[in-house]
């Protein structure tokens, strides 16, 4: 049941990172569209209609962060992230499992970390009524949270690991499936 529930979790994040990259190329790919119109309709009647998508850069810039931060849980289950393993593959079985040990315990804290200082910024944010320089005015707290969320994720999954590496003394989500590095 946990095991559903925690890709479950992963799976989300990752359609909604999915989902932030669509909206970028949407957000993009409009505001070309118009610069097209507006200098078409510039250069053959000589009017400009300064058409625009108000703080189309902003949205673009967050959602690239929201789809970094929400793929990262996603990303490190499903061993998409890159791993040097060029050592590691040379070491005894019970010196690779400490290093494993202590790859995911550092994962771990980091991702702690992370989340902690994203959920301060988005709280301070939020408290003192921060808003976008854009067009927009949007509250900073919005994106931040969701950077906050990502993070969060991405702790949830250290420690999933983590509890993989200690039970099993191994993990999929560190898995080496690089047979040519491993040949090396």
């Amino acid at each position: 049941m946990m095991r559903k529930s925690l890709d479950t979790l992963y799976q989300v994040t990752g359609l909604l990172a999915a989902a932030s990259l669509v909206g970028i190329v949407v957000v993009v790919f409009g505001q070309v569209v118009l610069n097209i119109f507006d200098y078409t309709t510039t250069r053959l009647f000589g009017v400009s209609f300064g058409l625009l998508i108000p703080s189309y850069t902003a949205l673009s810039g967050y959602g690239l962060a929201f789809a970094t931060f929400l793929s990262l849980g996603l990303g490190l289950r499903q061993a998409a992230h890159i791993r040097v393993t060029l050592l590691e593959v040379r070491l005894p079985h019970l010196l690779q499992r400490t290093t494993l040990t202590i790859i995911t315990l550092i994962a771990s804290v980091v991702g702690a970390l992370f989340t902690y200082g994203l959920g301060q910024l988005a709280f301070q944010s939020y408290q003192w009524g921060d808003r976008g320089t854009g067009l927009l005015r949007e509250p900073l707290w919005i994106p931040q949270l969701v950077m906050c969320v990502g993070a969060l994720v991405f702790t949830i999954a250290a420690l999933d690991t983590l509890c993989e590496v200690l039970r099993r003394g191994r993990s999929d989500a560190l898995a080496t499936d690089n047979h040519a590095e491993e040949a090396t």
